[in-house]
């Protein structure tokens, strides 16, 4: 069976809303995601910087604390 590539989110920290990272991945190489990683952020313009830790993929939805 074949992974099917997700949108990489995380939560804006400036609005509190998902928003898109420029990572498009597997659940394997997201799984495996090490280091941070910076993009700018659509919904608020600032760059803001992730780890894994951050993130979901689109289709499993956001972590709960």
């Amino acid at each position: 069976m074949s992974e099917v590539i997700g949108r990489v989110l995380i939560r804006c920290p400036e609005t509190g809303t998902p928003v898109e990272t420029v990572f498009r991945l597997r659940p394997s190489a997201f799984e495996a995601l090490q280091g941070e990683h910076r993009f700018r952020c659509t919904r608020c313009g600032q760059i803001h910087t992730w780890n894994k830790d951050d993130a979901w993929l689109e289709q499993a939805g956001p972590k709960r604390a």
